[in-house]
């Protein structure tokens, strides 16, 4: 039962980053919607869905976000004798984020447990449902500027801590985040190439009827590459994006993500 309640929180958890981005929140009064298609893969395992967000900045320098929400297709094991499932709606994570300077921002995220995590499980089943059925916290900060001496340059960097409440009898250890990404503007276009990396870290062991399970140290690395362009100017943003991962948290797997961001 452990090995079923902790693959599933990290196969769902596999699709999304956490917080909006790694860069400045938007003027007060301006928001944005966001919505694209992700599809993750390793060996015989995959999953599909559609993830949605919105942001909205209530005050100069606060923003509120709904994120990470969707629908998911499937998410299974392709073996003879697998039953069929993984799709429904996924969780949700509501963001809030503070700039505290021009180049800091304080991050809280809340993970809700919202989505279907009703897949049936038995001897035959390897299905993975889109709900982690986990309450969790994801907190803390960023730095991101501008290089004046390199028109077109940016780069983002947090450092955070999530932090998973008990659930079906199983809490998940605290992990470290560390990640940056660095995107270039192509000069004389609305096309910026970026390319990011994440680094996990788990700093106590998870538990299972209060047994510790021996993670404490495991590791997990996530590499992304990829490209945006403004199709109409400071209003409709395309992305696109390649994602691989590996590690013991959460294991290995490739993905790909497709969408686009509209500007208010």
């Amino acid at each position: 039962m452990f090995k079923k309640i902790a693959l599933a929180a990290a196969l769902v958890s596999s699709a999304a980053f956490a917080t909006w981005d790694y860069y400045p929140v938007l003027d007060g009064g301006k928001g944005s919607i966001k919505g694209g298609l992700y599809y993750d893969w390793d060996h015989e395992w995959s999953q599909s869905g559609l993830s949605l967000g919105a942001r909205y900045s209530i005050i100069s320098n606060f923003e509120i976000s709904l994120q990470n929400w969707g629908y998911q297709f499937w998410g299974e094991w392709d073996c003879k004798g697998c039953i069929e499932g993984g799709d429904g709606l996924r969780d949700m994570t509501v963001g809030l984020r503070y700039q505290i300077d021009p180049m800091v921002a304080l991050f809280l995220d809340v993970n809700l447990p919202i989505g279907n995590d009703e897949t049936e499980h038995n001897a035959i089943s390897h299905t993975t449902p889109p709900s982690s059925d986990e309450v969790a916290l994801y907190f803390g900060a960023q730095f991101s500027m501008k290089v004046k001496e390199a028109p077109g340059l940016k780069f983002g960097t947090e450092g955070g801590l999530d932090w998973g409440f008990e659930h079906d009898k199983y809490e998940r250890g605290l992990d470290l985040h560390l990640t940056g990404e660095i995107g270039y503007t192509v000069p004389n276009t609305e096309i910026t190439p970026f390319f990011g990396l994440q680094v996990k870290y788990r700093l106590t062991n998870s538990s299972y009827e209060d047994d510790n399970q021996g993670d404490r140290g495991d590791k997990q690395v996530n590499l992304w590459i990829g490209a945006d362009a403004f199709v109409i100017p400071n209003q409709l943003d395309i992305v696109g994006k390649l994602i691989v991962r590996s590690g013991d948290i959460g294991g290995d797997a490739t993905g790909i993500y497709a969408g686009a961001e509209f500007f208010f």
